[in-house]
């Protein structure tokens, strides 16, 4: 009798574990399959890395998300955490950008990547000429150390040590 009791308990536990954690995560796993395959281009999404997207294409593994006008990257189905309804944007989401009085069609960042690299090749042009003018004052100094030869300073002995002191000796 007692055995029985021991796979009663068995089963009951077995029972407890499956309904606790497998048949919810079996659950989860049907409705994100669920939401891959019902994804379509225009939907918003919250990437599993807390990114914001709009669905571009989707293909059997991977999707196209514009992350922002003209900035689309390509991920795998898994990557997208939720479809996000248009009740929880925080933001309004647009692919229109009005255009401000004056300024013209072609991108602002445009003129600023040009400034950006003259003043960089400025930069490297005097690093450069700073350099050559280092390496040639070096060039020239040891030009002139290698034609004027060393000369040996004039050493005079002072008079009273030109003769060595006499040596005395001293017998105890």
């Amino acid at each position: 009798m007692s055995s029985w009791i021991w796979v009663v308990y068995i089963v009951l536990i077995g029972g407890f574990i499956y309904l606790m954690m497998i048949r919810p995560n079996q659950k989860r796993a049907a409705e994100q399959k669920q939401m891959m395959d019902t994804m379509q281009p225009g939907a918003r999404v919250m990437l599993t890395s807390g990114l914001f997207g709009t669905i571009q294409a989707v293909g059997e593994q991977q999707m196209v998300v514009e992350l922002a006008p003209g900035m689309a990257v390509t991920v795998v189905k898994a990557a997208v955490a939720r479809v996000v309804p248009d009740s929880e944007e925080e933001f309004e989401y647009t692919d229109e950008h009005e255009q401000i009085e004056g300024e013209t069609a072609e991108p602002a960042e445009a003129g600023a990547i040009e400034a950006v690299k003259t003043d960089a090749v400025d930069d490297a042009e005097k690093v450069t000429d700073q350099a050559e003018e280092t390496v040639d004052k070096a060039v020239s100094d040891a030009e002139e150390a290698i034609e004027k030869p060393a000369e040996a300073p004039d050493f005079e002995p002072p008079a009273d040590e030109a003769k060595p002191a006499p040596r005395t000796s001293s017998k105890k």
